[in-house]
């Protein structure tokens, strides 16, 4: 059976975070070839990147294909004068332009979305804000190991004390590698599994049951 474009979209961004979390389990418990909590730590910072890339991935997937559903919330958004149905790469020329889309949080991502998709292929709208929070959490922490900038780095700093009760500056590996208490696993664990529940409860709303 042909899988719908939604299950596409999700079926890949599962795929490459199960990849992602593998490799991650195997560096976390190795004895020898990654044997230095100071080796491990500068991993799971390099790998921020790599679990940021897929979820952004997923969101411009997801857009597109929503997009490609119904294009009327679009075209009342901007007045374009363009037919319900139109091509993927029509779509994708659309939400793509000229560059990569780049949303400044999870509340930017869905007050675009609600502009430019119908409420009937918006699953952007089901993401609950403890997840959106979670999310922003994480791309802080991209967003710092990017620039090393003075901004970031005091946002970082207002998250470790606001949310986490840290008084102490950490890098990232540092804190990605230190044990989440409520879940028991490393913080990079909870951040995954979040990653994981939030594109579950869109793969919901999408009626797309992967496991």
């Amino acid at each position: 059976m042909r899988k719908s474009s939604f299950e596409r979209c999700l079926v890949d961004f599962y795929i490459n975070m199960a990849w992602d979390i593998e490799l991650l389990v195997k560096i976390q418990k190795a004895k020898k070839v990654v044997g230095s909590v100071h080796e491990k730590r500068s991993i799971f910072s390099a790998f921020v990147f790599s679990i940021c890339a897929n979820w952004e991935i997923l969101v411009e997937e997801l857009l597109i294909a929503c997009l490609n559903k119904d294009t009327s919330g679009y075209k009342e958004f901007t007045g374009f004068r363009i037919p319900k149905d139109i091509s993927r790469e029509t779509c994708k020329a659309i939400i793509l332009g000229v560059s990569y889309i780049d949303f400044k949080d999870v509340s930017n991502l869905k007050r675009i979305a609600r502009k430019m998709l119908v409420p009937k292929f918006n699953p952007f709208k089901e993401i609950p804000r403890a997840n959106g929070n979670k999310i922003d959490e994480f791309f802080a922490l991209r967003n710092y190991l990017a620039h090393y900038s003075d901004v970031a780095k005091r946002r970082l700093e207002k998250i470790y004390r606001d949310r986490h009760g840290l008084r102490t500056f950490r890098e990232p590996g540092d804190f990605l590698l230190a044990e989440d208490r409520r879940q028991r696993l490393p913080r990079m664990g909870a951040y995954i599994n979040n990653f994981i529940e939030t594109a579950d409860i869109m793969g919901k709303f999408c009626n797309v049951d992967i496991l």
